[in-house]
């Protein structure tokens, strides 16, 4: 569900010039990324025809919102390169230092943010990057840390050090 929905941002905003042109498997595979941090098995539990009524139940929703706090403890160490979107935290004048990553355009600035899983905090002090707009795609790689930390505006699962960031474009086919 997340993956379609990653998909259809990142396609909407390939119209704007950016650093890193993606072939439509590479971008699968950065869109696979999120899927390390919140295993799909943690949302089996959500029948295939779900109906208004399950899915506003207050016990379903408590399902939910358990699945989210779920982390990947074996992604502690590994490094990775994951697509999203940067929600700037503090920064140094046009520059960041820390950020808040997410899969979807416009988290954090509407309630309810993310959840854990789906959200890294991403760390730069020795070496910030441009600010970005929150519609602004991005690729990141960099070294994960498993551990949750609260912000005002959303909790984080994971920390990326030894982070690089590059703007991300589509590469497209003559053809088309």
């Amino acid at each position: 569900m997340v993956n379609k929905f990653i998909v259809v941002i990142l396609l909407f905003f390939s119209s704007v010039s950016f650093a890193k042109e993606v072939s439509d498997e590479y971008l699968s595979q950065l869109v696979d990324g999120w899927n390390l941090l919140a295993p799909s098995e943690l949302y089996d539990f959500i029948p295939e025809n779900i109906d208004y009524k399950t899915m506003n139940s207050p016990e379903f929703q408590k399902k939910i919102d358990n699945a989210g706090n779920q982390i990947n403890s074996l992604m502690d160490g590994k490094v990775i390169e994951i697509a999203g979107f940067m929600v700037p935290l503090k920064t140094k004048g046009s520059s960041v230092t820390q950020f808040l990553l997410v899969p979807e355009a416009g988290q954090c600035i509407h309630v309810p943010p993310p959840p854990l899983n789906q959200t890294l905090l991403v760390e730069m002090p020795e070496n910030p990057t441009n600010i970005r707009d929150i519609y602004i795609p991005i690729i990141v790689t960099g070294k994960v840390s498993v551990g949750s930390q609260s912000f005002d505006i959303a909790d984080s699962g994971y920390s990326l050090t030894d982070v690089t960031v590059e703007n991300l474009t589509f590469k497209y086919e003559d053809d088309l």
